[in-house]
């Protein structure tokens, strides 16, 4: 399989940004849902998502897409880290590679196993299953036609048993890459958690409706009442689709795709958001797909300047998501930017602000080069009830170290985002273990997720080139002040046993939102 040269323009952790370095979601594969995201219909049945053994802790699901696996650099795989009271517990931990007894398929140099993550109980029996993009797998439909692979919950965690592999359903080919970013959520506001793989290579998404257990039963096991009928089926929806912003011709030329999920219209189910990047004009910008099903999609087009990433959270608290849309280039503020889009009834997308480490009250000063906005993650860090938003700004020089990287907390409220009470982390924050070092880069993704099951979202930020290309995590926990440093951790790859297997540990992180 060829090594790939990635562009680096596109943050998916969230869910998460792209280069032969590593990445988000995903958005920075898109923070756990919390009490701040707009109100949606009784929460999908089954174990919480990233909740793997079933214990009520959400594990951290890390990926490894440029890992070496056996003599296959390159071939990727996926960390996970147990959660805890006390956070996560890294001591519970497992490596999980297409080698791993059980999972399909073989490692092979170039695949990129666990370039997107992302994570529900799809058969409803009480652990969370993983889903995990090799976008860059050859099949037989060509050369990095891509896959997916749906790992399986258990009372001990994650299995490779039973695992199933999934190729892009209709008309694949190659370098569609179909698995390079995916996003889980209730769609259709059934009770049955969906997902949706974004496919750059031909221009479109797939929606997997979820039937549920009970739908599918008659082709099922006793033993495991839905997983004989995965994948459910998907019917493709072109991203550009009857869209006038970018021409045709232009669909095919996606360079990469960013999936987040929230409700921006409030109508009680989550939308999609599709941020793209395309080689033609205009070169970035959004989608909002509501009413999303197979037979009534309706959507919002925004063209802008520059999309590294995209979150969605109730910044406000007036029941409908807002969209944040981090641009890590020069374009609207020096050192990057994040430009919030209010929700409404019609997402109207009408009404934004714009935050910048120059805005009032945010720390730090803003330099050319920050990329501030490049990783993007909402959550309720301090139980207020109003969505707050991580932000990392991987190249921030911090104590005359260039690139070290940081990221910063910024706070809902009454009137949404604001710098007030904002907090910038970096490895030379005091209480955060290690230190602020070149090249780190910090904030390359960043997550918000209630690990220690508190109620206060957490936050998680990747390092991926610390030690090189071992990579490491900051984990500080939230409070009703914020997050602190007081029980904070830091760990990389000699914590977890792969030191020396170019992990980039932090470079993915599953999340929702």
């Amino acid at each position: 399989m060829k090594v790939r040269v990635f562009s680096r323009t596109l943050a998916i952790t969230a869910v998460t940004a792209l280069g032969a370095a590593g990445v988000a979601g995903t958005a920075h594969a898109s923070a756990a849902p919390s009490t701040a995201q707009a109100a949606v219909k009784a929460a999908p049945a089954g174990a919480k998502p990233y909740d793997f053994n079933g214990d009520g802790y959400p594990d951290l699901a890390l990926g490894d897409p440029y890992g070496t696996v056996g003599s296959a650099t390159t071939a990727g795989f996926v960390t996970i880290v147990y959660g805890s009271a006390s956070g996560p517990n890294t001591a519970k931990k497992q490596v999980i590679s297409q080698n791993t007894t059980g999972v399909p398929g073989t490692a092979e140099k170039a695949d990129h196993f666990g370039f997107s993550l992302t994570s529900f109980d799809y058969d409803e029996d009480g652990y969370a299953d993983l889903i995990v993009g090799s976008p860059d797998e050859d099949t037989t439909a060509g050369t990095n036609a891509g896959s997916e692979t749906i790992l399986w919950g258990s009372p001990s965690g994650l299995t490779g048993t039973d695992s199933q592999a999934l190729a892009e359903p209709d008309s694949p080919g190659a370098n569609h890459r179909f698995g390079y970013s995916l996003v889980a959520a209730d769609f259709d506001g059934d009770g049955h958690t969906d997902w949706v793989d974004g496919t750059p290579g031909d221009g479109l998404f797939y929606p997997f409706h979820n039937p549920g257990p009970a739908a599918v039963a008659a082709k099922s096991t006793a033993a495991r009442p839905a997983r004989a009928a995965f994948p459910p089926a998907s019917h493709p929806q072109a991203v550009h689709k009857s869209k006038k912003a970018v021409k045709a011709a232009d669909d095919s030329a996606a360079t990469a795709f960013i999936l987040a999920a929230g409700d921006v219209d409030g109508d009680a189910k989550p939308d999609l958001v599709i941020g793209w990047q395309y080689a033609g004009d205009p070169k970035s910008g959004f989608d909002v797909w509501h009413n999303f099903t197979d037979t009534d999609v309706s959507f919002a087009n925004q063209g802008i300047t520059s999309l590294n990433s995209v979150a969605v959270g109730d910044f406000d608290g007036d029941g409908y998501g807002d969209i944040a849309v981090g641009g890590a280039d020069e374009s609207n503020g020096v050192g990057g930017h994040v430009t919030i889009y209010k929700g409404d009834a019609d997402v109207s997308l009408g009404t934004t602000s714009t935050i910048t480490q120059d805005s009032d009250d945010v720390p730090e000063t803003a330099a050319a080069g920050d990329e501030f906005g490049y990783s993007l993650a909402a959550g309720d860090v301090n139980k207020d009830g109003k969505a707050d938003l991580a932000v990392g700004a991987p190249y921030k020089t911090v104590t005359s170290q260039s690139h070290a990287g940081e990221f910063f907390l910024l706070y809902g409220g009454a009137s949404g985002l604001t710098g007030a009470a904002s907090q910038a982390i970096s490895q030379d924050t005091p209480g955060v273990p290690g230190a602020a070092e070149a090249n780190d880069e910090l904030g390359w993704t960043v997550n918000l997720t209630d690990v220690n099951k508190d109620g206060y979202a957490d936050v998680i930020g990747g390092a991926p080139k610390e030690n090189g290309t071992d990579g490491a995590v900051t984990y500080l926990g939230g409070t009703a002040s914020g997050v602190t440093a007081t029980g904070s951790q830091g760990w990389g790859a000699g914590t977890l046993g792969i030191t020396g297997l170019d992990a980039q540990i932090g470079v993915r992180q599953g999340r929702n939102g």
